[in-house]
């Protein structure tokens, strides 16, 4: 089979398992993502506060790999010095006060920060940063990208997308080309959002657990930084909204956002109402709610492909799962 040159538009976990498969059938590829760095939902973000610089995962909190390839990387990152699992007190608690540990299984983190997995994964590739790309022009075997800032890159002989489906779904509308099917697939896909606080203590807060599943109300997740191997920094916790609330309130401010979530942990648990320094960040697109149930989509050419979390459900190794088969089927094309 002669060697192909294919684009990855987005460089997570799904763009990251395109590649690996592309790289394995003899194939070159470059990834091309609209964020500064790696990570996305997988994110790390450090911040300076009035007690130094802390440290927040504040997106995804662990990743469980359950198939063969999945649990080869992790165990791969892992020998690197890029992952580990996180042994700490989980708990799920419900309203009425509940306490049932989690169920035993490992969850891996990326060390230093989440996003040291998607570093881990994207190891050797070809990838540029802050490189939106806004259409594809050109034809099937022949295709170039057309970047925010002006630029094209190309040409390819394919192109996978493994964007949000809003965003993927935007990028074909602009694109000439028949993309009805993979478009529809996206509009009619639903990720749900998830508002996020970030908080400093000035002191230790221990309410009996180091990660917490909730139910019953605004929070859908607590959990203490500095429980997780390669944390250092100041006492840190990060909270999580539901679905349900972050849509409701997918456009409040900031401070209402930080107000709400702290008054309720204040509430539960006893979390201080004032600490030392917070923040919110809203992931718009957060958990798939609505997927299409098969792992990638090809147009009629066999050279525009789809694949992402999106397609099959909100955890992380669904979103290699999918990037994987889509690498193997343009391998193939």
């Amino acid at each position: 089979m002669a060697k192909r040159r294919i684009a990855i538009i987005g460089a997570g976990l799904a763009g990251a398992a395109c590649a690996h498969a592309l790289k394995a059938a003899g194939h070159t590829c470059q990834l091309f993502d609209k964020g500064r760095g790696p990570g996305g939902r997988l994110s790390t973000r450090r911040v300076e506060t009035p007690l130094g610089e802390a440290g927040f995962d504040h997106g995804a909190q662990f990743i469980t790999a359950r198939g063969e390839g999945f649990s080869a990387l992790m165990q791969d990152a892992r020998d690197a010095g890029a992952a580990a699992v996180w042994d700490a007190r989980l708990v799920s608690i419900d309203r009425a006060g509940n306490v049932e540990p989690l169920r035993k299984e490992d969850r891996w983190i990326g060390v230093p920060g989440m996003n040291a997995l998607v570093k881990h994964a994207l190891g050797g590739f070809d990838v540029q940063f802050a490189a939106r790309v806004v259409r594809l022009t050109g034809s099937p075997g022949a295709w170039m990208l057309v970047l925010e800032d002006g630029r094209r890159e190309g040409p390819f002989d394919a192109v996978a997308i493994t964007i949000p489906p809003e965003q993927m779904a935007d990028l074909l509308a602009r694109t000439d080309g028949d993309f009805s099917a993979q478009i529809a697939e996206g509009n009619n896909a639903v990720i749900g959002p998830c508002q996020a606080v970030m908080a400093v203590l000035d002191a230790p807060f221990d309410p009996g657990f180091d990660g917490a599943k909730l139910y019953g109300g605004a929070l859908a997740w607590m959990a203490r930084m500095g429980s997780r191997p390669g944390r250092t920094g100041p006492e840190a916790w990060i909270l999580h909204a539901t679905t349900g609330w972050s849509r409701a309130n997918l456009e409040a401010s900031p401070d209402a956002v930080v107000r709400n979530l702290l008054e309720e942990a204040h509430i539960r648990f006893g979390f201080p109402a004032h600490p030392a320094w917070s923040a919110a960040h809203r992931w718009r697109y957060a958990l798939s709610e609505k997927a299409p149930g098969t792992p990638f989509a090809l147009d009629e050419t066999g050279t525009v492909g789809c694949a992402g979390d999106w397609r099959l459900g909100g955890r992380a190794e669904l979103a290699w799962d999918s990037g994987a088969a889509l690498g193997q089927a343009l391998a193939k094309t």
